[in-house]
């Protein structure tokens, strides 16, 4: 994984999804290039980050790599209710212009009900994040003290 944060609490890798927890609370997940990610990615995943803490939320960094897709399925459930057991806030990371589009399309059409934001930088989005978190850390002020469970 690349660019990730000095201090990393815990990672993984699996073989279309790749993914660390950042001291900060984020996760920061990276897609290999050309996978095509199904519910059976999610739900793998899921079971990782559920093992790490059940009660435990995240801020989530996507990170497409280069001819990655996301199957229609998956669009909807992150858009849901269903989704938001672990999440705070979602930044997508895109590199050119077809994942912009595809992350805008996201975003307007699928509606998240948590903050979703696009972004080509990731350091931006890593502060827009982090904001997120602020405000998520003034009604829960234990949030940024969660560890593996």
């Amino acid at each position: 994984m690349e660019n990730y944060h000095d201090n990393i609490v815990n990672k993984c890798v699996m073989e279309r999804i790749s993914f660390v927890w950042r001291s900060d609370n984020i996760l920061h997940y990276q897609v290999s290039e050309d996978a095509h990610i199904t519910m059976d990615d999610i739900n793998a995943s899921l079971e990782v980050v559920k093992g790490w803490g059940k009660d435990n939320k995240y801020l989530h960094l996507f990170q497409a790599g280069h001819n990655s897709s996301v199957d229609n399925e998956v669009r909807e459930w992150a858009a849901s209710p269903d989704q938001n057991q672990f999440t705070i806030a979602d930044a997508i990371l895109v590199r050119d212009r077809a994942q912009r589009l595809i992350a805008n399309f996201y975003v307007r059409f699928n509606n998240p009900i948590k903050p979703t934001k696009v972004f080509t930088s990731q350091s931006e989005a890593i502060n827009w994040l982090n904001e997120q978190g602020s405000i998520y850390s003034k009604a829960n002020p234990n949030w940024h003290k969660q560890t593996i469970k």
